[in-house]
């Protein structure tokens, strides 16, 4: 294997704590000479804070070998719409990612040209207001990733998927498109990153939606961690969802030798 694209929330880390065996994990890949992008659905935290919290836990890492559904949907809306007046919802990093790849920004849900949505803690009844007006108004609805739920230290929340849900209920009408896993825009910026065949590649993470699927839709090689969302007593296993299965990044070795 030439390359592998690496999960971070519940595969590398929870919230600020270290998934046991993933740095293990991580210089196992490095010393078999595997490439690694870590690819994360998070919309929450910038690159630059996803590279601190690894080098925090003994991995270190460049910022250009780091994505986020951010930072892929800030790539994606720039391309696809370079002159658009954006109206976006998330935490900072959503606006930052926007900002740096040159978007113009509006709080006015009638001025929006593309409403993007990502995860926002404060997302409330004025919030899903705002978004509705702004695709009433014609906005392409662009989502950063669709994530029902995510792991933390303090267990479960839900993800941005579950605002997405929200703002196409209310203006019934779905996403035209979600840039995250396990949708195109990530995959072929990942790929790209690593400049690698999708046959000499592994995607592992702990999520069968979206990391497992991201592989399956891509050719990859999929390798599901029992350590987010997904336990060793989940009744999928027996459906033989990934082509790996494995405890933690830690067995990686087991999968390289397969492979």
């Amino acid at each position: 294997m030439d390359g592998a694209i690496v999960d971070l929330d519940g595969t590398v880390y929870r919230s600020h704590t270290a998934v046991p065996g993933a740095t293990e994990g991580i210089e196992l890949l490095r010393d078999a000479g595997v490439d690694i992008v870590f690819v994360t659905n998070s919309s929450t935290k910038t690159r630059e804070e996803c590279r601190d919290r690894l080098a925090s836990l003994g991995i270190e890492t460049a910022v250009s070998d780091i994505l986020t559904s951010a930072s892929v949907t800030a790539t994606y809306v720039t391309r696809e719409y370079p002159t658009a007046t954006v109206l976006a919802v998330g935490e900072p990093a959503v606006t930052d990612e926007l900002t740096r790849a040159g978007a113009t920004l509006t709080d006015d849900p009638a001025e929006a040209d593309v409403l993007v949505v990502g995860k926002d803690t404060a997302f409330d009844f004025d919030t899903l207001t705002r978004c509705l007006r702004a695709i009433e108004s014609g906005a392409a609805f662009i989502g950063t990733n669709d994530d029902r739920k995510v792991p933390t230290d303090s267990g479960l929340v839900p993800g941005a998927g579950a605002l997405l849900a929200a703002v196409s209920y209310a203006s019934d009408r779905d996403p035209d498109v979600v840039c995250g896993k396990p949708n195109d825009p990530i995959i072929e910026v990942s790929l790209d990153t690593l400049e690698t065949d999708p046959a000499d590649c592994l995607v592992i993470g702990d999520n069968p939606e979206t990391d497992i699927e991201m592989g399956r839709r891509a050719g990859l090689t999929t390798v599901l961690v029992l350590t987010g969302l997904v336990d060793g007593s989940d009744p999928l296993l027996a459906e033989g969802p990934a082509d790996h299965v494995i405890a933690s990044l830690a067995e990686v070795s087991t999968v390289l030798r397969e492979s």
